[in-house]
């Protein structure tokens, strides 16, 4: 993939991965759990600046009582600028903070099995051609090589 534009076998154009790029509208499906937060029980806040709304107003949309967990590089959003009593922030490498909270949790080897698991599933794809790609507004699997 060095300095080669990933492009659609079917249309030519130009692959998207799945995210939503800055200026870009949510997916509908982001509606729809807008609904969780009040209800939620425990936020996982991963890796972000927490600048970019929607998402930056989102740790304030659960109820006070519960606890969020803020595992990233800086201290971001409310959790520098509102602490709450409950808040818990681990602050540095995101992936090594991640792996802590699976042993914590006593989940390395769920999480190990987890891992081989798809990446295999990548493996596999990359080896016989085929996986996800958005075209035309869709996503489709497709076949081959996106790098002609």
């Amino acid at each position: 993939m060095v300095d080669r534009v990933p492009r659609c076998p079917v249309c030519t154009g130009v692959v998207k991965p799945d995210i939503v790029f800055f200026g870009e509208m949510l997916p509908h499906r982001f509606l729809l759990h807008l609904a969780d937060f009040p209800t939620a029980d425990l936020l996982l806040i991963l890796g972000t600046s927490l600048e970019v709304e929607p998402f930056a107003s989102l740790s304030e949309a659960v109820r006070s009582s519960v606890p969020r967990l803020l595992i990233n590089r800086d201290l971001v959003g409310s959790l520098a600028r509102h602490p709450r009593g409950r808040d818990v922030v681990q602050l540095g490498d995101v992936v090594h903070g991640v792996k802590r909270l699976v042993e914590l949790l006593g989940w390395t080897e769920e999480m190990r099995d987890l891992i081989q698991r798809e990446t295999g599933k990548v493996g596999a794809a990359e080896s016989h051609g085929r996986g996800r790609l958005f075209c035309s507004g869709v996503w489709s699997t497709w076949s081959g090589t996106l790098f002609g």
